[in-house]
């Protein structure tokens, strides 16, 4: 299966966040190696380039995703106009009625009553009786 441009720009971008996150982590180890004690900015700051690339990685594949399924929805609809614009029926063709017939706003049908009543149930014994002991 051959893989068109928009599976490799993907991949492309899968591979800017593999390298953008291995260097936010490796910029993040040697400045705390290189400090005497935590330094709070340079971490914090490592955090949130880690979450401005997570951010940015997915609305790159959310648009890459959305022009692929626009693609194929184009190549759909010209295969469908070469082939005249005709659209087969995937069930049994049957014909439906107009919209806004006088039968489709015929009265319900009054639901039958059911023919025999639900089972009643036993009575239960009166006063209490005790379940379980310490």
């Amino acid at each position: 299966m051959r893989a068109d441009g928009m599976q490799w720009i993907g991949r492309l971008v899968a591979a800017v966040f593999a390298l953008g996150v291995l260097a936010l982590v490796g910029g993040i180890a040697v400045q705390l190696n290189q400090a005497e004690g935590v330094p709070p900015l340079p971490v914090f700051l490592g955090v949130v380039g880690l979450a401005v690339l997570i951010l940015m990685a997915g609305a790159c594949l959310a648009l890459i995703s959305m022009a692929s399924s626009a693609r194929q929805g184009a190549e759909a609809l010209r295969r469908m106009s070469l082939r005249g614009g005709e659209l087969r029926a995937v069930g049994p063709a049957t014909e439906a009625p107009a919209p806004f017939t006088p039968t489709n706003f015929a009265e319900p049908q009054p639901q039958q009553a059911p023919a025999k009543p639900a089972p009643i149930r036993p009575a239960r014994p009166a006063g209490r009786s005790l379940v379980a002991e310490r």
